[in-house]
Parts: C-alpha cells; structure tokens; sequence
C-alpha cells in the first residue's frame, strides 16, 4: 500500500515538478523537494483540522453511542419488539446480545488486533512519506528502467500507446482526489451548518473517501447517510437529509465526475464491478484500489491495438 500511495502521488505531481523546472531552471531534485514540501504540509494542515474536529466528533459518539444504538434498533423493531421464530425481542434484549458480543469480542482480543492494525496503519504513513520524495525526485528513471525490463521487439509499441495511457490515468487519480474533497467538503455543509448531525466531520470524510470506490462506495456511504437518517427526530428532516444526499450524488455523477474524470476513465457499472472482485480475490485490498486504474489501462491498450489497420500479409485466407 505505501509504494502504490507513493506512486500514485509522484505519478500525479509529474507535471508540476517538470513545469517547475522549465520556469525556474532547477534540477529536479530541487523542484521535487520543495513540491514534497508543499505537499507535506498541506497534508498536514489537513490532517489537524479534520483530526480535531474527528476527535471531538468521535467523543461525542463515544458517549451517545448507547443511547443512538438503542434508539436506532427501537425504531427498527418498534416498542413491543418484534416477533421472530415463537420469540419476541425488544431494544432492550438487542442490546443485551450486543453487549455479550462486544465483550466476547474483547475476550478473544480483537483490541489487540485493532491495535496492530492502528500500528500497522502509522508505519505505513510514515513509508509512505519516505517512499514518496524518492518517487518523485527519480520517477523518470525508474520509468524508463522499467520500459528497458520489456523485450526489445516490444518496446515501440509500449512507448507508443503510454502517451494515450499516461494523460488518462493521470486526469483519472487526480480527479478521483478532487471527487473526494468535493464530496468532503459539500457533505460537511450539509451535515453540520444545515443540519446540525453529530459527528458531522467525521461522516462527511467518510462519505468523501468511499468516493474511492465507484458503484460501491457511493451505495455504502448512501446505507451510512440512511442510518443516520433513520435517527432523525422527525420524518421531514430525514426526507430532507436523504433529498440532500441524493442531490449531491447527482451533482458528482452529472457535473463534476464528467468534468474532473473524463470520458476515458468512464466505464460501465458492470466492468466496475467485475474488476473490483477479481483485484480482491487476486491481490486483495491493493487490487480493490487498482481495479478502475487497471481496467482503464486495458480499455485505452484494447482501443489503441484494435483499431490498428491489419496488414495484407497478416490476413489468412
């Protein structure tokens, strides 16, 4: 995960850094340190002001969790419960089980887990911002390093289709990462100014980073917005928190998604889909994020190879 992340990074910032050193004569090495630079602290910043707000947010859940749950599943089941298999369960008994589970849970030290996986989630970081200076600053030669691992009777057509590849994966991630700040952003003015929900920075980057994820991502973050709905105190604002939700998904699927991603990053729904479950079950959590990237680059290879006039000679009789 950390070398995709950095390569991702180095990969959009390319422009920029070449850019730099067309206006300001520098080498590359300059240029790419102080767009590291840059970078580091912008994500910094970020990361504070959301880190904050989050804290503050994830306090808050902590102690109305309970009572939120216990509303949520009495909505659900309904004040006299609800009857399943000869057995009546309320609110109450939900839970209960719930409870025992959790602590069952603790017992079997999923903490410890969690734990090693908040570790594991630092030490990635951290990879990640050693990984990507280097990244940015030698990207050209590792590039071409790796077109010289291709055989020699293939390279022509390598370089040939990467200027078709390179402009449309490049629009891609970067507008996948406008999607998310666009989503971020509007869903916060919508959860927390307007609607006043608890917990609103906290579910409005949540919202923003399943954009990651086409077709699956939006249908999560729309359950998610359902559930939170679901709590409101009256039936009109929770219709007009799913209105809202359902306009700003217009909004990225109708303007933004078209302008910021383009028309050769578009695929269907269904190649989408099918591309998430193969990279899942080939290389897991890497291929889930790879997926659209990859099917991208099949779709462009496929369009440029089949469109190629076959020579007479190639033709069979």
């Amino acid at each position: 995960m950390p070398f995709v992340f950095a390569i991702a990074i180095a990969f959009v910032t390319d422009p920029l850094i070449r850019a730099g050193q067309r206006r300001l004569r520098l080498p590359r090495w300059v240029v790419g340190a102080l767009v590291y630079v840059v970078l580091v602290l912008l994500f910094a910043a970020t990361l504070y002001a959301i880190g904050a707000n989050a804290a503050h947010d994830l306090t808050q859940m902590a102690e109305r969790g309970p009572a939120t749950l216990h509303k949520f599943i009495e909505d659900i089941v309904g004040p006299n419960g609800i009857a399943l298999f000869g057995n009546t369960y309320r609110a109450d008994d939900v839970m209960q089980a719930l409870s025992a589970t959790a602590e069952k849970l603790i017992a079997a030290g999923a903490i410890v887990q969690l734990g090693s996986l908040g570790v594991g989630a630092l030490f990635g970081l951290f990879l990640t911002l050693v990984l990507t200076p280097y990244f940015m600053i030698s990207g050209p030669r590792l590039a071409a390093g790796a077109i010289w691992l291709i055989p020699p009777e293939r390279r022509n057509s390598v370089t040939d289709l990467l200027p078709k590849i390179i402009p449309a994966l490049r629009r891609y991630l970067l507008g996948i990462f406008l999607v998310v700040v666009y989503t971020s952003l509007i869903a916060w003015i919508g959860f927390g100014p307007l609607f006043a929900l608890s917990g609103a920075v906290l579910l409005a980057v949540t919202v923003g980073i399943l954009e990651i994820m086409p077709v699956v991502g939006p249908i999560s973050a729309a359950l998610l917005v359902g559930i939170v709905a679901a709590q409101q105190a009256t039936l009109t604002a929770a219709a007009l928190l799913m209105g809202f939700v359902l306009a700003l998904r217009l909004s990225i699927d109708n303007i933004i998604g078209p302008i910021v991603l383009g028309h050769a990053a578009r695929l269907h729904p269904v190649v989408v889909i099918a591309g998430f479950v193969c990279g899942a079950m080939l290389f897991g959590v890497v291929g889930l994020l790879l997926a659209v990237p990859m099917a991208v680059c099949i779709k462009i290879a496929l369009e440029h190879y089949y469109a190629e006039p076959i020579r007479p000679e190639e033709r069979q009789d």
